[in-house]
């Protein structure tokens, strides 16, 4: 079999994996509630293919690497090295430095693969399979969320950021019933970086048509955006309510969905009374939170205990403490973590504050970048730019480092938008062929 006959292979298994991860990952976690058994090994296992499959396809085109490798990529392996040293610097837990080291490894591998991929055709057809795939994975899950008592009265979410792949795909080639879809699985999901991120993809999605039909300036894009945003997200919010509120005047019944969650009142509270008193102890930055800030706050006591472990972080390996009192039920929590929700906190704890603000910035560069793209991108381009900038605040809000889909589809983005910003390209560079003469 020739080489290239050999990559197309590689690709197409990847391709079935993909598919497989995406029905587990969206019925997987509803499922576990109805079923006693743990079906999320099965999404570990799955993960654990794709990062083989994938690593296999970056040794059969080892020699393009430096071609694809640009100062995300660059970043990305810079975590990994300083994370793993620092973590062989002190006693760790030997399976969390692992788990560590898989995730920043296979964040890696599939913004790398999407690099490739975007050199070549994406047929569509295969991202409208995997756009029905999750579509028809959460129309499953939602069935068993409605079907099983006490989920649908809050505080439960099935992991709806891949029905932002469906929205894009659809909104991108004016499918409106998968959109409206989308739309509901991302409400009734109830998450609130999600929500957010739809929100900014219809925006998104406005301006560009706004744009196509009459040329608009890029102030006047920008502004569309910016103030189409939280228009979109208000209006999302006011229809939800008012079916929320038919619902529970007509047929009785009260589902919980992601725009209760963005308030500082109390929405659901485990039982207990939400009394002036117990809410005197709830900090009003938790509930907003999630108690993000008191992870950032647990990291932070522990990186900046010396220099070293600030510039280079605690390694993989790590864990920290976090303590607060609960919204839910308004009791002491203490529990210790090896995961922050927070992408540059999880990035600070691994491998140190510096390249936690670097992966910041070039991340958020490279979402920037795709909103000067978005107004060209069409057909596939335009769905996965809609899709990474949708994916944006999730994967800041809760760093998800193992969704194939989300990186993978960065990385096509980053390819279209800066083609030619990359390693190779720096050597190639004239300043850079200068140094030794000018030395």
């Amino acid at each position: 079999m020739d080489p290239g006959s050999t990559r197309r292979l590689v690709l197409r298994i990847l391709f079935g994996l993909l598919f497989v991860y995406i029905l587990i990952f969206t019925i997987s976690y509803t499922l576990e509630y109805q079923v006693n058994f743990d079906f999320v090994r099965f999404l570990t296992g799955t993960r654990i293919m794709l990062l083989a499959v994938g690593g296999c396809y970056l040794w059969l085109i080892r020699e393009n690497l430096v071609e694809l490798l640009d100062p995300f990529a660059a970043c990305l392996l810079l975590i990994i090295v300083s994370g793993a040293l620092s973590g062989l610097l002190d006693q760790k837990d030997w399976l969390t430095y692992f788990r560590h080291f898989f995730q920043y490894a296979f964040l890696l591998a599939f913004y790398l693969l999407g690099r490739d991929v975007a050199c070549r055709s994406v047929p569509e057809g295969a991202v409208k399979i995997l756009s029905s795939a999750i579509l028809c994975g959460y129309m499953v899950a939602t069935a068993i969320y409605v079907a099983t008592p006490g989920l649908q009265l809050g505080g439960y979410s099935f992991q709806p950021n891949l029905a932002l792949l469906s929205v894009a795909s659809s909104l991108a080639t004016s499918n409106w019933v998968g959109s409206v879809v989308g739309c509901l699985v991302v409400v009734i999901g109830d998450k609130r970086a999600v929500y957010l991120g739809l929100s900014l993809i219809i925006a998104v999605y406005i301006a560009v048509i706004i744009n196509r039909r009459s040329h608009r300036t890029k102030f006047e894009r920008l502004a569309i955006i910016v103030v189409g945003t939280p228009i979109v997200s208000l209006g999302l919010g006011v229809v939800v309510t008012a079916l929320g509120w038919a619902m529970m005047s007509y047929g009785n019944v009260r589902v919980a969905t992601v725009v209760e969650r963005f308030t500082l009142e109390p929405t659901y509270n485990g039982g207990a009374e939400a009394t002036a008193a117990n809410e005197a102890k709830v900090s009003p930055l938790v509930r907003l939170t999630s108690a993000r800030n008191i992870e950032a706050e647990a990291v932070w006591n522990l990186v900046s205990k010396s220099p070293y472990q600030a510039l280079f972080g605690n390694g993989f390996g790590s864990k920290f403490t976090v303590r607060y009192i609960s919204p839910n039920n308004y009791k002491p929590v203490e529990f210790s973590r090896d995961q922050a929700d927070l992408a540059p906190v999880h990035v600070a704890l691994t491998s140190g504050l510096p390249l936690a603000i670097v992966f910041t910035v070039l991340l958020s560069g490279l979402i920037f970048a795709s909103l000067i793209k978005v107004w060209t991108a069409v057909g596939v381009d335009l769905t996965m730019t809609l899709f990474s900038i949708g994916t944006f605040v999730d994967s800041l809000l809760g760093f998800q480092a193992t969704n194939p889909l989300c990186w993978m589809a960065l990385g096509i983005v980053s390819r279209s938008v800066l083609p030619n910003v990359s390693l190779a390209w720096l050597a190639r560079s004239p300043t850079v062929q200068q140094l030794p003469e000018n030395a």
